[in-house]
């Protein structure tokens, strides 16, 4: 399978390349990044570097480098308090998503053979919430935030039967790997997750779907 992997940078972005290095079923990954990637990747035969500076808008000179891709592995965002203000953490964790989105359903899913749909994985966060009017008491922005891109690509989807498909995993908590003694125990009681293990259960699911659309932090860990 093709994939194009965002947020390759990042904690999860970062695992989600190595692991696709790692699964032979992975055949490429084009990474889609604004910053210069670690060496040992780069020079790996799967994956194809695509700088992207500018990820609300997809032109067809970048459309064309990913010509053959399968799915998407989608790994850029994180929690409201990270960014600069709450404008700027919407623009990264809707706009972009839902953009990228969009643009992969009109340009690289019709290519695909007969009867095959484009799979859209994407990293969400344990609580996500779809209703925006919501009282909530702890982490609102960020819950508002990855509930309105689940609803947003599920809207997608359901517009777009015959040509996409989404998933959305919700970690509880990411973990580094052999993280200690501590971390194992948080993991195994609250649904956290080591980054490795986050990593391949996404690229499980873009290999042979799921059969829920949002998968939780407890079937999350079993896979």
């Amino acid at each position: 399978m093709r994939v194009i992997i965002t947020g390759a940078t990042g904690f999860v972005g970062g695992a989600l390349v190595r692991q696709a290095i790692a699964n032979e079923r992975i055949t490429q990954a084009f990474v889609l990044t604004r910053k210069p990637l670690p060496e040992d990747l780069v020079k790996n035969s799967k994956v194809t570097v695509i700088e992207h500076k500018d990820f609300s808008t997809y032109p067809p000179e970048i459309l064309a480098q990913l010509a053959g891709a399968e799915g998407c592995l989608w790994a850029i965002g994180g929690r409201a308090g990270q960014f600069p203000d709450l404008e700027t953490a919407r623009k990264v964790s809707v706009d972009y998503t839902l953009a990228a989105a969009n643009a992969f359903i009109s340009e690289l899913a019709p290519k695909l053979p007969e009867g095959q749909k484009f799979r859209f994985i994407f990293c969400s966060g344990k609580f996500a919430e779809w209703d925006q009017d919501k009282s909530l008491l702890m982490l609102k922005d960020t819950r508002r935030i990855k509930g309105e891109v689940e609803k947003g690509l599920c809207d997608l989807a359901d517009a777009n039967k015959d040509r996409f498909q989404v998933w959305a995993v919700r970690p509880g908590g990411i973990v580094k790997n052999h993280a200690g003694l501590m971390n194992l125990l948080t993991i195994s009681s609250s649904g956290f997750i080591a980054v490795d293990h986050l990593a391949k259960a996404m690229l499980k699911v873009a290999l042979d779907g799921y059969e829920k659309r949002i998968i939780e932090s407890d079937a999350l860990v079993k896979l």
